[in-house]
């Protein structure tokens, strides 16, 4: 069972919008008090032409937040999509620390998805 999920934002062309994106995810999470973590996490530059992964978002734990939390969580980076013009990625944590990418968060999309995944 997956207990830990995480919301980044898809891509790693951030340059631009990293600083403002940061910004606004650490002043939503403030009110979750530690029960929603903001990550920040640019891999190395490797010698290839590809840009380093650039995880931007959040993780957290399943059992830590009620579905009206998750939801509003959810209806956050929804928005963010909107206002960016950049779709985030809902995944989690399986065993053996691997991760899996489930769903995309997308303005004018429906959230159905993301919330039968994380609320039922």
């Amino acid at each position: 069972m997956i207990t830990t999920f995480y919301i980044y934002v898809d891509g790693s062309d951030l340059d631009e919008i990293a600083p403002e994106l940061r910004a606004r995810i650490d002043s939503f999470v403030v009110p979750y008090r530690g029960r929603v973590r903001v990550v920040d996490q640019r891999g190395e530059v490797g010698v290839s032409d590809d840009l380093p992964d650039w995880d931007l978002g959040v993780n957290f734990d399943l059992e830590a937040l009620t579905p009206a939390e998750r939801k509003d969580l959810l209806l956050f980076f929804q928005n963010l999509s909107g206002e960016f013009g950049r779709d985030f990625i809902l995944g989690g944590v399986l065993p053996q620390s691997q991760t899996d990418d489930f769903v995309a968060i997308s303005a004018g999309e429906s959230l159905d998805p993301a919330i039968a995944l994380l609320c039922t």
